[in-house]
C-alpha cells in the first residue's frame, strides 16, 4: 500500500500539502499549519474549472454544429470523429479539474475547521481550569500542573496517594478529559483528511497516465467512501488466500489499521469472510508469528486492527441505557436491518464459541501446531488486543452467550488450552472470567446491568450456593483425580466485575467522567452481594472452585462504609443507601482477616469518622451538650468497626503464625520418622548380642529426641505478645484519631472552644466513646499463657 501521507516529493500534492513530507500529523503541525499555499491552489483550480467549463461548452457547440451540418464525405467523417474526441477531452479536463478542486477545497475546509477547533480549546482552557502545552498535553492550570494520567493515578500535590490541598475539581477534570478527547479527534481528523486527499489526487492523476481522464469523484467524502470500498474488497481477497506471504499480511495489516473504525469496511470484511473464517484468520496469524516476525511484520498491529474491525462490525447504533438486551426496545431494534445483521454475526460467534476451530490433519501428537483454543478463546484474544472497548450491548450479549454455554455444558472451559502459569492453573482457561475482566475495566454500565438482581438471576448464579448456582467442571474424572488438591478458584474477572457493579466505578480505577456516585442498581447489587455472604461468612474465603471474595467485599464495605458502620450498631441514618444484613459484624470480621480488605476498610472507617464528626459539629456547633453526645456517638459507632477489624486482623496474624509453626513441625515429624528407620537400621546392625533390641530402641528414641527437638518451632508466645500489641496500638491510634477529628472539625467550623464550659470533658467523652466502641467490637479469644 503506498504511503499517501505527503504522496511523494515529486507529486502535485507534495507542493501544496501543509504538513512536512513523511512526518506524522500532530497537534503542533495542525495548529500551526500554513494553509496559504493550499488555499491558493484551491483558488487557482476554481478559476481553471470555470475556464474549462467555458471551453467545454464551446467544444460541445462545435461538435453539435459539425454533426448537425450537411458536410459529407471522407474528410467530414474523419473530422467529425476528431471534433467529438476533442470535445470529450474538454469534458474530461473539466471533470478532473472539478474533482481536484472539490477534494482540495474539502481538505482546506477540514483543516481550517481543525485549526479553529484547537484554537477554541486553547482560548477556553484557562476559564475551565486547565491549560494546553505547545505539544497538545492537557494539564491543570494551577501548579504542579497535573496531567490527566497523573490525576487518574491518584497523584496530588504531595505525590502518589497524597491529597491535593487545592484540589482539581470534578468539573475541571471533566473539562480536561473532554479537551484531551477533542484534541485526539481533531488531530486524527486532520491526518485522515490529508491522507484521503493525497491518495485521491494520486489516483486521479495516475488514471489518465499523463492525459485527461474522466472521474466520478465529487469531493473528499466521495473519495473516502470509494477508498474504503476498494480496500475492503482487497482485504477480503488477501484474507481468503490459502498461502499468504509476509507481504500479504503486511498489506492486510495496513488496510485494517486504516479502516478498522469504518463500519462499511468492517461489515464488508466480516460478512464476506464469515465469522468462522475471520476467527481462523486470527488463529492463522498466531501460527505464522515466528515466520512473520523474522520478516519484520507488525503482528501485534495486525491483531489490534482485526480486533478493532470486529468491534466496529458489532457496534449497534442504539445505547444500552435505552435498549438494554432483553427489553422491548431492544427486541424492536433487532427487527431492523441493522439489528438483523448484528444478530446474525452474534449468533455465529456464539455458535462457534465452544468449538475448536483448528483441527490438525495429523494425529494430535504429530501436529506441528498444538492449539486447543476454542472459538471463544480466539474471540477473547482479539478483544484483549483491541485499543477501544467493546460496545456495551455487544459486551452484554457475548457475556450472556458465554454464561448460557457454560450452563448448557459445564465442561466448556475444560482442557489445558492455556498452560499453567507460575501460580498454577491459568484462569484464562475460563472464558467467562476473561470477558468479565474486560467489562470491569471498560464496560461499567453493561456490567452493572448484567448483575442487576431486579433484571436477571446472574448474581445468584455466580455467588449463590443453590442448585442453579455455578458449578463448572475443568476436566474428566481421571484428570480431576490426578489433579487432586489442585485449585481452580482464581477468578480475577468475576471479583473485579462484582466490584465494578457494586460501586459504579472501573475496578481498581478512578470514576469516569460524569460519575455521580452510587446508582440505585449499584446499591441493589452491593446489598445482594454483601447480604449473600453475611448468611454464611465462611463462604467468602472461597474453596477449590470458588474465589476468595474478601478483597471484593472489602471494597464494597469501604465504598459503603457509613452504611456498614450503622449496620454494625444496628441503627439507621439520614443518608442511608444500602440496607445491609444484621449479620454485618460477623461478615466484617471474616473480611477483615484479609490484609488488603483490612487496610482499605480501616482507612475508609477513619475517613467516615472524620466526615461524621464534621457533620456533628456543623449540626450542633455551639450547643455544647448536644455536640458532646453526638461526637461521643460518632466515636463509638466507628469505634465498633475499628474493634471488629482489629480483632480480625490480630486473630488472622496469630492464626497464620500458629499455622506456619504447625506446617514447619509437620515437616520435622516426617524427617524424624524417616531418620528413625535409617538410624534404627544402623544401630541394630552394630549390636552384636541378641536381646539388646530394647536398648537399641531406647538409643534411637533418645537420639531422635535430641536431634529433632531443636528443629521444632513454637512461636505461640511471641504471636500472643504481637497480638496484644496489635490490640493496644490499634485502640490507642483510633482513640487519638477521634479527638483529632473533633479538633479539626471545630477549627474548620470556626467554633471557639473557649465558649464551652468544659471542652476537656467533651474530649474525654469522645475518648470514652471511642474506647468503649473499640472494645465492644472485639470478640477476643483468650490465648494460653
Amino acid at each position: 500500500m503506498p504511503d499517501w501521507t505527503g504522496a511523494g516529493a515529486s507529486s502535485l500534492f507534495s507542493t501544496i500539502n501543509p504538513f512536512p513530507l513523511g512526518a506524522n500529523v500532530t497537534y503542533e503541525s495542525v495548529r500551526n499549519a500554513d494553509l496559504s499555499t493550499l488555499s491558493g491552489a484551491v483558488d487557482s483550480l476554481s478559476a481553471l474549472t470555470a475556464k474549462l467549463t467555458e471551453l467545454e461548452q464551446d467544444a460541445a457547440a462545435m461538435n453539435g454544429m459539425a454533426h448537425g451540418s450537411l458536410w459529407a464525405g471522407l474528410n467530414a467523417t474523419v473530422s467529425r470523429a476528431h471534433i467529438r474526441r476533442t470535445a470529450g477531452k474538454f469534458t474530461h479536463a473539466r471533470t478532473q479539474a472539478e474533482a481536484l478542486h472539490n477534494i482540495l477545497h474539502d481538505l482546506l475546509t477540514d483543516l481550517r475547521g481543525c485549526q479553529d477547533g484547537l484554537l477554541r480549546l486553547e482560548a477556553n482552557s484557562e476559564a475551565e481550569g486547565f491549560r494546553i502545552s505547545p505539544e497538545g498535553v492537557v494539564s491543570s492550570s494551577g501548579p504542579p500542573h497535573l496531567r490527566l494520567d497523573q490525576l487518574n493515578a491518584g497523584i496530588g500535590m504531595g505525590g502518589i496517594g497524597e491529597p491535593d490541598p487545592e484540589g482539581v475539581s470534578p468539573e475541571t477534570q471533566q473539562a480536561m478529559w473532554h479537551a484531551h478527547s477533542r484534541i485526539n479527534e481533531i488531530v486524527e481528523k486532520a491526518g485522515e483528511s490529508d491522507g484521503i486527499a493525497a491518495r485521491a489526487l494520486t489516483d486521479i492523476l495516475a488514471e489518465g497516465d499523463g492525459r485527461f481522464s474522466h472521474t466520478d469523484l465529487t469531493g473528499i467524502d466521495d473519495a473516502r467512501e470509494n477508498q474504503v470500498q476498494q480496500d475492503a474488497e482487497a482485504a477480503a481477497v488477501l484474507a481468503g488466500k490459502e498461502n499468504k506471504t509476509a507481504a500479504d499480511w503486511r498489506l492486510m495489516g495496513d488496510y485494517f489499521a486504516l479502516h478498522a473504525d469504518d463500519p462499511e469496511f468492517a461489515n464488508h470484511v466480516i460478512d464476506t469472510l464469515g465469522m468462522e473464517q475471520y476467527l481462523t484468520l486470527a488463529q492463522e496469524l498466531d501460527h505464522s508469528a515466528t515466520e512473520l516476525a523474522s520478516a519484520n511484520v507488525d503482528i501485534d498491529g495486525i491483531r489490534t486492527g482485526m480486533a478493532n474491525t470486529l468491534n466496529t462490525a458489532m457496534q449497534p447504533s442504539v445505547d444500552i441505557s435505552t435498549h438494554p438486551p432483553g427489553s422491548g426496545a431492544y427486541q424492536s431494534w433487532l427487527r431492523t436491518e441493522e439489528g438483523q445483521a448484528y444478530e446474525r454475526r452474534l449468533n455465529a460467534l456464539n455458535a462457534l464459541g465452544p468449538e475448536r476451530l483448528h483441527e490438525p490433519e495429523e494425529p494430535a501428537w504429530l501436529d506441528s501446531v498444538q492449539d486447543n483454543r476454542i472459538g471463544y478463546d480466539l474471540f477473547l484474544d482479539l478483544m484483549e488486543s483491541a485499543d477501544a472497548p467493546m460496545n456495551d450491548i455487544f459486551y452484554y450479549d457475548m457475556l450472556d452467550g458465554m454464561v448460557a454455554a457454560e450452563k448448557e455444558s459445564p465442561i466448556v472451559w475444560s482442557g489445558e488450552r492455556y498452560p499453567d502459569n507460575e501460580h498454577g492453573w491459568d484462569p484464562k482457561n475460563n472464558g467467562t472470567d476473561r470477558l468479565l475482566a474486560l467489562g470491569a475495566r471498560h464496560n461499567v454500565e453493561a456490567t452493572t446491568h448484567f448483575f442487576d438482581p431486579d433484571r436477571t438471576d446472574n448474581l445468584g448464579y455466580f455467588i449463590g450456593d443453590g442448585e442453579k448456582s455455578r458449578n463448572l467442571f475443568y476436566g474428566s474424572d481421571l484428570t480431576q483425580s490426578l489433579l487432586s488438591g489442585r485449585s481452580f478458584n482464581e477468578a480475577p474477572g468475576l471479583t473485579a466485575a462484582l466490584e465494578t457493579a457494586a460501586t459504579g466505578r472501573p475496578s481498581g480505577g478512578a470514576p469516569g467522567p460524569g460519575y455521580e456516585g452510587h446508582s440505585e442498581v449499584n446499591i441493589r447489587i452491593a446489598e445482594e452481594v454483601w447480604n449473600t455472604y453475611a448468611e454464611d461468612p465462611a463462604r467468602s474465603r472461597g474453596d477449590l472452585n470458588s474465589p476468595d471474595m474478601r478483597p471484593t467485599l472489602g471494597t464494597i464495605a469501604a465504598d459503603y462504609i457509613a452504611d456498614i458502620s450503622h449496620a454494625v450498631t444496628d441503627v439507621t441514618h439520614d443518608n442511608q443507601e444500602a440496607d445491609f444484613s444484621n449479620h454485618t459484624a460477623t461478615l466484617l470480621h471474616e473480611v477483615g482477616k484479609n490484609v488488603d480488605a483490612y487496610q482499605l476498610i480501616t482507612a475508609a472507617n477513619l475517613y467516615d469518622m472524620n466526615l461524621a464528626m464534621d457533620g456533628a459539629v456543623n449540626e450542633h456547633g455551639h450547643n455544647e451538650s448536644a455536640l458532646q453526645t453526638a461526637a461521643g456517638n460518632v466515636a463509638n459507632r466507628n469505634g465498633q468497626v475499628s474493634g471488629i477489624l482489629t480483632d480480625a486482623h490480630a486473630t488472622a496474624r496469630y492464626d497464620d503464625q500458629i499455622a506456619a509453626d504447625a506446617a514447619a513441625n509437620a515437616s520435622v515429624d516426617q524427617w524424624e520418622e524417616m531418620a528413625s528407620v535409617l538410624l534404627g537400621g544402623a544401630v541394630y546392625g552394630s549390636v552384636p548380642l541378641s536381646g539388646s533390641a530394647s536398648m537399641a530402641d531406647s538409643f534411637v528414641q533418645g537420639a531422635n529426641s535430641s536431634i529433632f527437638e531443636s528443629f521444632r518451632v513454637d512461636n505461640s508466645i511471641e504471636a500472643r505478645h504481637q497480638e496484644d500489641r496489635n490490640y493496644s496500638n490499634s485502640r490507642t491510634a483510633y482513640v487519638g484519631a477521634t479527638t483529632d477529628a473533633l479538633d479539626l472539625a471545630l477549627e474548620r467550623a470556626q467554633v471557639d472552644t473557649s465558649e464551652f464550659r468544659s471542652y476537656s470533658l467533651m474530649k474525654e467523652t469522645v475518648e470514652i466513646g471511642a474506647g468503649n466502641g473499640h472494645d465492644a467490637g472485639k470478640t477476643r479469644i483468650e490465648r494460653p499463657k
